[in-house]
């Protein structure tokens, strides 16, 4: 089994920049009439506050790409197993 990781998008906190949809278009879509972001994955657990959403090792490059580009850190990834934050680091 390969190593899982836990991505959490804190949505009420993003202003609106489109910077993951950029880095990572696959992965984001930018919505222009409500400007926010949201994770295009159909498996993402999705709030009024929050997105979230487990992938595998494999997906990780290309999330860890989307989250770095964000200005204000609003894309968080855990290791599942350990929950050690992979991103931001603090």
């Amino acid at each position: 089994m390969s190593k899982q990781y836990h991505i959490i998008y804190r949505k009420k906190d993003c202003i609106g920049a489109g910077a993951c949809e950029f880095a990572a278009p696959e992965l984001w879509h930018y919505d222009l009439d409500k400007s926010i972001a949201t994770l295009k994955d159909p498996q993402t657990k999705k709030t009024d506050v929050q997105e979230e959403l487990i992938i595998d090792e494999a997906d990780l490059p290309r999330h860890l790409e989307g989250a770095q580009v964000c200005p204000v850190n609003v894309i968080e990834i855990y290791d599942l197993e350990t929950g050690e934050k992979i991103h931001p680091k603090e």
